[in-house]
């Protein structure tokens, strides 16, 4: 038996825009608990939340007392036991989505704080995954396709060197993709550690992103470990670890625009070990077409 499926519509008299909130748990204690932390939104807009992301990068393991509770925005908990909170995977759908009106936070509580790292450099982050909602007449200007078109899937392919140390406040690596033909939708990004071939989607964070818009607007408020955002499949049995996809609802980058990254090093000892990345930009290209007669 077939079930109909209703597909998602952004409510008249509205624009819905890609955007992850990212909490920033590195400076936290280890073995500590946090009550009602605020991560306040930027106050340009409402924001829906849909997923959350990272948590097991913040907390310790079940066993050991890792827990989280969210609220919803009139301040309430979000799940029935706010004493002893949830234990999280990696990617927590928030079902039903939840609204965030305009100025307002989203608050959690953390229990029991384990800061995952490599070799002291923290990526203890957690993303709160959604849409900015504006207002028509208030959102980002977005792109719209000038010309008849078909669609052609299309991926482009990236190549670089993550051959920055960490350091505090270092400068980012920017990379970048020129869509030199064609309008092009982007409906996810893939990220995979080429320099042994064959390994599947990188697992290990060692490299932060953040993206921009066509008009170089950032769709997150700090940069996100590579894991939130790498949809490619470690093996063929076993799916993205943190099950990203982004962005969501897709973006249209015009013909002569370009799709920009900074890439941020998380690892201690990246000039001394060179490895190579490959990032996927996947799609489909907006290829003109006659106009009908």
């Amino acid at each position: 038996m077939k079930f109909p499926e209703e597909p998602y519509v952004t409510p008249a008299g509205f624009v819905d825009y890609p955007f992850a909130y990212v909490y920033d748990a590195t400076s936290l204690a280890d073995g500590a608990n946090y009550n009602d932390i605020a991560l306040p939104l930027q106050g340009d807009s409402q924001f829906v939340l849909r997923r959350v992301l990272g948590v097991p990068n913040v907390v310790d393991t079940a066993a050991n007392g890792g827990r989280f509770n969210l609220k919803n925005a009139s301040g309430a908990y979000a799940n029935g036991s706010p004493t002893t909170g949830m234990v999280m995977p990696n990617c927590w759908p928030v079902v039903p989505e939840k609204l965030y009106d305009v100025n307002n936070s989203i608050r959690f509580d953390l229990f029991t704080v384990s800061r995952a790292n490599n070799s002291g450099v923290y990526y203890a982050y957690i993303a709160f995954m959604g849409v900015k909602r504006f207002a028509a007449g208030t959102s980002p200007i977005f792109h719209r396709t000038p010309y008849d078109y078909r669609e052609v899937k299309y991926s482009y392919s990236l190549n670089f060197q993550n051959s920055v140390d960490y350091s505090a406040g270092q400068t980012p690596t920017r990379i970048s993709q020129i869509m030199e033909q064609y309008d092009f939708e982007l409906m996810s990004i893939r990220i995979a550690d080429i320099t042994t071939p064959g390994t599947g989607a990188l697992v290990t964070q060692d490299f932060s992103i953040t993206l921009y818009d066509p008009n170089q607007r950032q769709f997150s408020n700090l940069p996100l470990p590579q894991g939130y955002l790498n949809a490619g499949r470690v093996s063929a049995a076993q799916g993205p670890p943190y099950q990203a996809i982004f962005p969501v609802p897709s973006m249209i980058y015009p013909a002569g625009g370009a799709i920009i990254m900074d890439i941020t090093s998380l690892v201690p000892n990246a000039s001394s070990t060179l490895i190579t990345y490959n990032v996927m930009l996947d799609g489909v290209w907006r290829i003109p077409c006659k106009a009908s007669r």
